[in-house]
């Protein structure tokens, strides 16, 4: 049976669940698939070393990545985790950031990547405010609670999780998602890359990878209760209550008008990608060639 291993982007949260309802349910080893999923505290900065064959990031990291890489360790991205892309900023109601020019003078927590600020900053500014003037301090969130009106004002988050991890805290919160002010910030956010080498080597792995993972999520889709169960099984740490609730919300943006999962829209990679690059945060122009992604190993 051929391993795969599969690094998420973060620790398991209910953006990943469909994986697990697949593992849960034997799909994986249905198609002849050993999956072993890894995922972690630590941001999106290390996936793509060593051994993992399936990494889990968003569209901004893989471009990176696929712009320094060597041709040997070069990687496609395979599919997407959701429709839309639902990131955006948190704040405490008391900072009255409700949108991105209202991050001046506040204290935004980030991480070290370049692209960070090219997107935030162009969010800031487009919107009529002075990035320069945002309080900056470096920080990767792990608990939003301990961080909210404590090191920082502001997150950049996926709403699915700390949105609903600061509501079952009974802390009152502002969100806005990029997406809603700037087409472009739908951009793939978690996306799925398989490493080139799997995909030359063994592509009906890869395949059987996104079928199976398809029904995972088309099941947890289906069932958000029953799937946000399944998911407490594999991360009994938190709430179970809170399970139920983020994946009720976010099990409807997981398929497509077809009903399936993961495929990527053309449109949504090409436009972020060209931004990438009239931002200087790669080198190649992935966008005209319409490269890096794509979606064969679908239907």
């Amino acid at each position: 049976m051929k391993v795969l291993h599969v690094e998420l982007d973060w620790f398991a949260n209910t953006n990943h669940t469909g994986f697990y309802v697949a593992l849960d349910k034997g799909y994986y080893k249905d198609l002849g698939i050993d999956v072993h999923i890894n995922g972690e505290f630590g941001g999106c900065g290390h996936q793509f070393a060593g051994e993992p064959d399936i990494v889990v990031a968003p569209e901004p990291a893989m471009l990176v990545y696929m712009d320094e890489a060597k041709k040997e360790d070069q990687a496609t991205a395979i599919a997407v985790l959701t429709q839309r892309n639902d990131s955006g900023i948190i704040s405490l109601k008391s900072c009255g950031a409700t949108r991105p020019r209202e991050l001046e003078g506040k204290r935004l927590t980030h991480w070290t990547p370049q692209w960070f600020h090219a997107v935030i900053g162009y969010a800031v500014n487009e919107d009529g405010g002075d990035y320069s003037k945002v309080k900056l301090v470096t920080k990767d969130v792990g608990d939003i609670v301990e961080t909210l009106g404590v090191d920082g004002d502001a997150v950049w988050i996926y709403k699915n999780w700390e949105w609903f991890v600061m509501k079952h805290a009974g802390k009152g919160c502002d969100y806005f998602a990029l997406a809603d002010f700037y087409d472009v910030m739908d951009f793939c956010a978690p996306a799925v890359a398989a490493k080139n080498a799997l995909i030359e080597s063994d592509p009906e792995a890869v395949r059987a990878f996104v079928k199976a993972s398809d029904q995972g999520f088309v099941d947890a889709a289906g069932d958000p209760e029953a799937a946000a169960r399944i998911l407490h099984g594999y991360t009994p740490h938190f709430d179970l209550d809170l399970l139920i609730e983020s994946q009720d919300y976010i099990s409807k943006l997981y398929l497509n008008e077809q009903g399936h999962w993961g495929t990527i829209r053309p449109e949504r990679w090409t436009a972020f990608s060209a931004f990438m690059k009239d931002q200087e945060m790669i080198q190649t122009d992935y966008a005209a060639s319409a490269e890096r992604f794509t979606n064969e190993f679908h239907g």
